[in-house]
C-alpha cells in the first residue's frame, strides 16, 4: 500500500510543480480588486543624464502643460485585464532673465562711463493635464500588451513680467530698456506685464504600449498615444508704462492685443507617461 501510494505522489510532482509556477505567475501579474500607482520616469532620467527627453512628452507647442515635471498614474483593475485609468500632469515654473543695460543717470554725469544697470524679465508658467480613461490588456506572462482610451481635459497658462533698471521719468521719457526678443517700445509704452487668461484644451486619447513586470506587481511600461484634441486660447492683455505728454506725468495701461486662438490637431503623443514605473497593491 505504502508503494503504491509513493507511486501515485511521484506521478502528481510534475502536476503540483506546474500549479504551484501557475499561481506564482499569477501573484507576479495585477488581479481584479488592484489598486495602482506610477511615476513618470522621463523627469528622472532628464535630471540623471542630462538629456533633453522633454520632446517625447509633449503634447501640442513649445510651451504646453502637458511638459509636466511631475506625471502621476492611478488605477483600480474592474478584472484581471481591464482597469479604470487617470493621469494627472502638473507643471509650475518660474523663470527669471536678467542682463544688463546702459545707466543713463551715470551717463549723463559721466559720458565716458560704462555703468550699467539690470533689466529683468520673469516668466511664469503653469498648467495641469487631466486624463479619463479604460485600460485593456493582452498576455498572460511577464510581458503584456496594454491598451486603452480616455478623454483630455487640459490647461495653462504663461505670464511675462518686466522689471527696469532706469527710471521713466519727465527727464528721461524713454529710458534705456532691454529689448526681450521684440517686446520693447511700443508707441513710447515699454511692457510691465503681458499674459492671458489661459489656454485650454479637451480632447479624446487612444493608447498602445508594453508593460513589463519586473518583481511581483511591479512594473515598467512605454506607451504612445494618438491624440485629437482642441484648443481654445484666452484673450491676451499688455500691461504698459509711459510718458504722456498729455498727462505730464508717466502712465499705465491696459490693452487687449489677441482676441485667442483656435485649434484642432489629431496625432501621435507621450501624454501620461511615455517611460512610467508602476506599483500594485
Amino acid at each position: 500500500m505504502k508503494k503504491i501510494f509513493s507511486i501515485v505522489m511521484a506521478g502528481l510532482l510534475p502536476f503540483l510543480g506546474m500549479n504551484a509556477q501557475e499561481k506564482a505567475g499569477k501573484q507576479r501579474l495585477p488581479e481584479a480588486g488592484d489598486w495602482a500607482v506610477g511615476v513618470n520616469v522621463l523627469p528622472l532620467l532628464k535630471a540623471v543624464g542630462g538629456n533633453d527627453l522633454t520632446a517625447v512628452n509633449k503634447f501640442g507647442g513649445s510651451v504646453a502643460p502637458f511638459t509636466e515635471d511631475v506625471s502621476i498614474l492611478a488605477k483600480y483593475m474592474l478584472t484581471d485585464k481591464t482597469a479604470l485609468r487617470a493621469n494627472v500632469g502638473f507643471m509650475f515654473g518660474t523663470d527669471k532673465q536678467r542682463e544688463y543695460v546702459q545707466d543713463d543717470r551715470a551717463l549723463l554725469d559721466n559720458p565716458l562711463g560704462d555703468d550699467k544697470v539690470v533689466d529683468a524679465q520673469r516668466i511664469n508658467r503653469n498648467g495641469m493635464s487631466l486624463n479619463l480613461g479604460m485600460e485593456f490588456r493582452k498576455g498572460s506572462n511577464r510581458v503584456q500588451g496594454v491598451f486603452g482610451a480616455g478623454v483630455l481635459f487640459a490647461f495653462e497658462k504663461t505670464k511675462y513680467k518686466y522689471e527696469y533698471g532706469n527710471a521713466m521719468t519727465d527727464a528721461n521719457q524713454q529710458p534705456t530698456i532691454y529689448n526681450w526678443g521684440g517686446s520693447g517700445y511700443t508707441n513710447g509704452y515699454r511692457p510691465l506685464e503681458v499674459a492671458s487668461d489661459g489656454t485650454f484644451y479637451a480632447g479624446l486619447t487612444g493608447s498602445v504600449g508594453v508593460e513589463w513586470f519586473v518583481a511581483p506587481k511591479i512594473s515598467l511600461g512605454a506607451e504612445v498615444n494618438v491624440v485629437a484634441y482642441c484648443q481654445f486660447g484666452s484673450q491676451e492683455y499688455r500691461k504698459s508704462e509711459g510718458y504722456s505728454t498729455a498727462l505730464g506725468r508717466v502712465e499705465e495701461r491696459t490693452d487687449l492685443t489677441s482676441p485667442g486662438d483656435r485649434g484642432f490637431h489629431l496625432g501621435t503623443e507621450s501624454l501620461g507617461g511615455a517611460l512610467n514605473m508602476t506599483f500594485y497593491f
